[in-house]
């Protein structure tokens, strides 16, 4: 047991939802959609859609963890993580978050991690073949093909691109984009709908959907600012050179705020157009009719009152989510480090909640 507790605390479980949390949102935009009324749903159609979002949890989970030991095994044979051995593997405050230590330092040898990142990434791969498989989408296997070399090369490899600087941009694609997108063209057409009753959704749909993508990218971006800004000294030392180690801990900062303040103005126009426009889908794929004799989704959580305090609670969420912003934004600033990656987690999922509600929104 002592064991199983190591390796979860060198998976670093902590980060997970930002790694789940662009898939709750477009799991969450197309459930909305499927639930709307506009378009007409048969039972299988929703048990496909569960069965889908489910294995687009499971990659999105286990492809956070093999990154997690990979940056693990490939920081610590560069002597990256050499301070991170100051503090106790047994500590036992924290004890599933806040890793402090290396795998190595509690005894696993650098082998056996490496075969930790290589299962971990192997089940991404196969609930990604189930996932491409059920959507018919094959361009998925040369996306996962991406998704793996921008995991291990992060850190890996003679010349990780994670040590030129490219490490910011590369968690708000993959965790952004690539991961909010690629669910939602997964759920589109692996829900059991036909090919030919599937087509492009408006301009202004599309838009928005891709720019509600910058919001889980976001999320991952400043995750991964905290940690560049808190380690610029050591980062340097060790010819690491991150976004934050090239503009500096000033501009750094800037930098982080006006993230921050970006993804907080989309997440308020998203609640805006839940609210005041219900009808308008934030999607960029339409479902046409199948035909009138379908069976069609009439749940009673639609009706006036259940949307009315819907509405309220998002509100209310909305307005947590923006002091949590100002806190998160304030904590950087102020060079408070190790307070602000647990409030970007828990704003995280936040947004991420927001996202749900808004299903009964509709």
């Amino acid at each position: 047991m002592n064991n199983l507790k190591v390796w979860l605390k060198g998976a670093r479980l902590y980060t997970l939802p930002i790694g789940i949390v662009p898939v709750v949102m477009a799991i969450s935009i197309f459930a909305r959609y499927l639930f709307s009324g506009q378009i007409v749903v048969k039972p299988y159609n929703i048990e496909n859609f569960v069965i889908q979002s489910l294995l687009c949890i499971g990659v999105a989970a286990s492809m956070q963890i093999s990154v997690n030991y990979a940056n693990d095994y490939c920081d610590g044979l560069r002597g990256l993580d050499d301070q991170r051995s100051k503090r106790d593997v047994s500590a036992k405050s924290k004890a599933l978050c806040d890793v402090s230590w290396r795998l190595a330092d509690a005894g696993i040898k650098p082998k056996s991690v490496l075969y930790a990142v290589c299962i971990s990434a192997l089940i991404s791969c196969v609930f990604g073949l189930i996932i491409t498989i059920r959507s018919g989408i094959w361009i998925f296997i040369l996306l996962g093909l991406v998704c793996l070399m921008g995991a291990w090369f992060y850190a890996g490899g003679s010349h990780p691109y994670g040590y030129r600087g490219w490490g910011e941009f590369s968690a708000f694609l993959f965790f952004g984009p690539v991961a909010f997108l690629g669910t939602l063209c997964a759920l589109s057409f692996g829900s059991g709908f036909p090919k030919e009753s599937i087509t492009t959704a408006s301009v202004p749909q599309i838009v928005f959907c891709v720019l509600l993508s910058i919001i889980p990218g976001g999320f991952s971006a400043c995750l991964m600012m905290i940690n560049n800004l808190r380690d610029i000294e050591s980062d340097t030392k060790h010819a690491k050179f991150t976004a934050m180690s090239i503009v500096g801990e000033n501009i750094g900062r800037i930098i982080f705020v006006s993230v921050v303040i970006m993804f907080t103005l989309l997440q308020c126009v998203y609640v805006f157009l839940n609210i005041f426009f219900a009808k308008f889908m934030t999607i960029i794929w339409n479902v046409a009719r199948l035909n009138k004799n379908a069976f069609r989704i009439n749940c009673f959580l639609f009706n006036q009152g259940v949307f009315i305090v819907c509405c309220i609670l998002l509100l209310l969420l909305t307005y947590m989510f923006i002091k949590k912003a100002y806190s998160l934004a304030y904590a950087v600033i102020c060079g408070n480090y190790a307070n602000a990656f647990p409030i970007c987690v828990s704003l995280a999922m936040l947004g991420a909640l927001t996202f749900v509600l808004s299903i009964f929104a509709c």
